[in-house]
């Protein structure tokens, strides 16, 4: 086999793996929506077919069920406010340690960054504890405290990688002019970062839109609960209306989708900032 014909060979076998992959993350989707548009009995009897007929009695069933507006406006809350915050503390927290040079700056970013290899589920008693000592259980705020504590550590390690390509001279030209901390970081830092901050508040969007634990451990079963707890009730306890619940979970993906289908360039672009450099 000459080079030519290796090279060939390596495309396809690159090509087939990328479909295999493609394949295996579209098909859940997929699944979902089709299953969504069976009746329960038409799912019994062929799981994985294409529907005989098609139905949105499930989505009408799934409306009935919850309440929607009310489950929708909590997830909103809950996912800006805990976007907001956590993007401003890794800013905040990302300038001090890569700018400021205060003694143990560098442990403090250790520390933080530590963090991201300690699985969520294993704080999940102390975190729950914290929330009851402070009053916020089954409350936005309980919520959005913790998603910002979740997305700080991320946060902070992919804003200080990009603060640190920042020349340290034009932060003491900024200096010299007047300009405080509190200038430097958002009328200068925080402009030039800005690929890299639409890449994170998208990808804090999606996860803490998505997420099910902290909600469920959090609000639990309160009228503040968010739509994925909403969704995760629609199974009863002794049987599971597959196609009830794949309506809820289109219904309550679908603003993450349209947020990454309208953003995808920015998310691409802002996780690849500074890369080249």
């Amino acid at each position: 086999m000459n080079q030519r014909q290796f090279a060939r060979a390596g495309r396809y076998l690159l090509t087939f793996a990328l479909v295999v992959v493609a394949v295996a993350a579209v098909y859940p989707l997929l699944f979902t929506v089709v299953s969504s548009l069976k009746t329960q009995t038409g799912f019994a009897q062929d799981p994985l077919g294409l529907p005989s007929g098609i139905t949105l009695d499930n989505y009408l069933e799934a409306f009935r069920r919850m309440d929607m507006p009310r489950l929708l406006l909590n997830s909103l809350i809950t996912t800006v406010g805990g976007l907001v915050l956590s993007v401003l503390a890794a800013l905040l927290v990302a300038y001090a340690v890569t700018k400021l040079r205060f003694r143990g700056g560098k442990v403090v970013f250790l520390l933080i960054i530590i963090t991201l290899t300690i699985p969520g589920q294993a704080i999940i008693y102390p975190l729950y504890q914290t929330v009851l000592d402070l009053g916020m259980s089954g409350e936005y705020q309980g919520l959005i405290l913790a998603y910002a504590a979740f997305g700080l550590p991320l946060g902070t390690y992919q804003l200080a990688g990009y603060f640190q390509q920042v020349p340290d001279e034009l932060i003491e030209a900024a200096r010299v002019d007047g300009a405080g901390h509190f200038t430097i970081l958002f009328r200068l830092l925080a402009p030039i970062a800005a690929p890299a901050l639409a890449a994170l508040a998208i990808f804090n969007f999606v996860w803490m839109w998505n997420d099910l634990l902290l909600p469920l451990v959090i609000m639990g079963g309160s009228d503040s609960k968010t739509l994925m707890v909403g969704v995760s009730l629609l199974s009863g306890q002794y049987d599971v209306s597959v196609p009830l619940v794949s309506a809820g979970l289109i219904v309550a993906l679908l603003p993450v989708l349209i947020i990454y289908l309208v953003f995808q360039r920015q998310l691409v672009s802002g996780a690849l900032a500074g890369s080249g450099k």
